[in-house]
This record gives structure tokens, C-alpha cells and sequence, in this order.
């Protein structure tokens, strides 16, 4: 698609859907459809790594990002016992809690954007020269752009989520099985902490209960900041089952374009996937007002996003590893990133 683009809907008012409308130019008639606009603000904090940034630097939010978040600062990765696999390194990201990112985006949305809280049942409809899907990992345009991947994909891992009272200080970073990931990072007002494991629990909406029960039994012979952790935990949690978008051809069909966790959604291992919906939606809107050809946007996102999808799921099952978790942990304590013992390489 290369001719000059007028009319644009998005569907879909999540981190993609709200850049996308504040980065297309004001000479483009723009109509945004969230039909839950509550539900797109639910989840715990997000996390942006320093390559995102030029992307909130380019709407206007960066630092108003800034200032919602909390830089994680050193992270590390230990085994579930507690025992360090890595040293202390700067990771240079950005944990930011969702309702801070989604209400920084909604005000760079420019007022000549319409926003309709109605739900698209059938995007084919809808009267734009583009369709842009950023209708998440459940995403009804992207059988538009490949009818042979419209559906999302189960895992069989779960997640169980949380906040944490107090910032985690040393002990922030991510625990590795067997069978268990934990990970405990700060956010503004304390932090936030995750878990995932391998459940036959269902369907959803999963029983929080009985998710929360699994993940004690898991975590009775983790260290004692685990442990506390998860002992601790009585209200505000949330249960959810892990999707992903399946493997995709392209991005772009004729007039149909998907962007964010419709296009890419994987599992949370890398912390990429805000990140990376921020650039699809920047570099998209960019195309746009250039006018130029999708089949480029499309060359330059789809190869980078689909190896962080595919890298995300491998890094889920190294971290819970039941078979060769011993040799794993060595192998990262002698990686560049590793040698945790004091004094150690530097």
C-alpha cells in the first residue's frame, strides 16, 4: 500500500493503539474503538528498556514516562533457592506501571482524534483507507492480514501477579526453577512481583486461589525473599493463562495492518513487548505522514519482533527447566554476566 493515506481506525486503546493515534499527523482523520477502555489500563508495570525511549521522545511523553516509572537499576538473575547465577548489572530499564503509560499516551492523543467506545465485531467494515489492528493478542484484524493465523495461541504456562509493599532492593531480579520463575521489581510506591509456571488449571477466568496454592507448593524450597513473597501474598492478585500471537507472514494486508501484541504477543521473559509496541506504532505512523510504502514498514518490524516472540517462549522454558537445571546455573555463573562471587570479574 503506497498511496496517500487520509482516513486511519484503529482498533485498539492499549500502549499500540494510543501511540499510533498521537504519532499520525494532524492532517490525517483519525477514529480510535476501545470497547473496554478499563480493561486496556488493567496489569501490573511494564518495562521499557533505553532503546524505547526515542519512541516516547517522539510523542511528547517521554518525560512524563519518566516520572511515572521507576528505574529497575541493577537486575540479576538467581536461582529459586537464592543462590546468585549473575552479578549486578545495570539493565537501563524502565518499570512503568500500565495506568501511568496508557494516561501519559491519552494525553499526547491530539484533539482532533475521535474515540468511540464501541466494539468492532467485524473490522472489514469499518470505513478507512487503513485498519489498524491494535486489538492485542485476541486480535479480530488480524485474521484480516493472514486468515490462517487469526487465532491466539495457549501456553501451558500461567502467570499470577501482584505488589509488593516495599521497593525489593538487593533481592530484585528474576528466580529460576525448576518448575517456578519469580521475578520482584521496583515501581513507584513499592513493586511489583509475577510468577509463572506450568498449570493444567482452567478454563478462565482461572480460580486465583487455587493458581496462588500451586505456586506455594512450588515455592517451598525457594530463598527466603521468594518465599516471603509469595507466603505473604493474600489480596490483589490476579491469575491469568499465557497467550501469544501465532508465528506471522507478514503484518500488512492490502489495507489491514497489525500492530503490537496483535501482531507479536509473547511471553513477558525479554520485557519486550510494550517496547516494541511503542516502535511499531511510531515507525508505522511515520510511514504514514511520509507516505511511503507498508511493504517497508512491514520488511523493518516483522523479522525483529517475531525472533523476540520466538526468544521470549525459549527463554520461558530454559528459566523453568526441571531436567539440566544444574548445568544451566553453572553455565550462566560462568558467563561474562556471571562469576556473582565477591570480587569476581568486574
Amino acid at each position: 500500500m503506497t498511496s496517500r493515506v487520509r482516513r486511519v481506525a484503529v482498533v485498539g486503546g492499549g500502549v499500540a493503539g494510543l501511540a499510533l493515534a498521537a504519532g499520525l499527523p494532524r492532517s490525517v482523520e483519525v477514529v480510535l474503538h476501545e470497547a473496554q477502555p478499563e480493561r486496556a489500563r488493567w496489569g501490573s508495570a511494564l518495562v521499557l528498556g533505553a532503546w524505547a525511549r526515542p519512541a516516547l521522545h517522539r510523542l511528547g511523553v517521554l518525560d512524563s514516562v519518566t516520572r511515572a516509572g521507576s528505574p529497575v537499576g541493577a537486575g540479576r538473575l538467581f536461582a529459586l533457592d537464592g543462590r546468585a547465577l549473575t552479578r549486578p548489572h545495570d539493565l537501563h530499564l524502565l518499570a512503568v506501571p500500565r495506568p501511568g503509560l496508557l494516561d501519559a499516551l491519552t494525553a499526547a492523543v491530539g484533539p482532533g482524534v475521535r474515540v468511540l467506545h464501541d466494539e468492532v465485531l467485524d473490522p472489514a467494515e469499518l470505513d478507512a483507507d487503513l485498519v489498524v489492528g491494535a486489538d492485542g493478542v485476541r486480535s479480530r484484524v488480524r485474521g484480516l492480514v493472514d486468515p490462517g493465523r487469526a487465532a491466539r495461541l495457549g501456553t501451558p504456562w500461567v502467570a499470577l501477579r501482584g505488589r509488593l509493599g516495599a521497593p525489593p532492593g538487593a533481592a530484585a531480579g528474576e528466580y529460576w526453577g525448576p518448575g517456578l520463575l519469580v521475578g520482584l521489581v521496583p515501581s513507584p510506591g513499592g513493586g511489583h512481583w509475577f510468577t509463572a509456571h506450568r498449570s493444567t488449571l482452567g478454563p478462565e477466568p482461572l480460580d486465583v486461589a487455587a493458581v496462588h496454592e500451586e505456586v506455594r507448593v512450588l515455592a517451598q524450597g525457594a530463598g527466603a525473599a521468594v518465599r516471603s513473597t509469595v507466603e505473604d501474598a493474600t489480596a490483589g492478585l490476579a491469575a491469568t493463562r499465557l497467550w501469544v500471537a501465532p508465528p506471522m507472514r507478514r503484518y500488512v494486508h492490502g489495507r489491514y495492518v497489525v500492530v503490537g501484541d496483535a501482531a507479536h504477543a509473547m511471553t513477558p521473559n525479554l520485557g519486550r513487548g510494550a517496547g516494541e509496541a511503542l516502535l511499531d506504532a511510531v515507525t508505522l505512523a511515520d510511514r504514514v505522514a511520509a507516505g511511503g510504502s507498508l511493504a517497508a514498514w512491514q520488511a523493518r518490524r516483522l523479522p525483529r519482533t517475531q525472533a523476540a516472540r520466538t526468544a521470549s517462549s525459549a527463554v520461558m522454558r530454559l528459566a523453568l527447566a526441571e531436567r539440566g537445571a544444574g548445568v544451566r546455573d553453572a553455565v550462566l555463573r560462568l558467563s561474562p554476566a556471571g562469576d556473582a562471587r565477591p570480587g569476581g570479574r568486574r
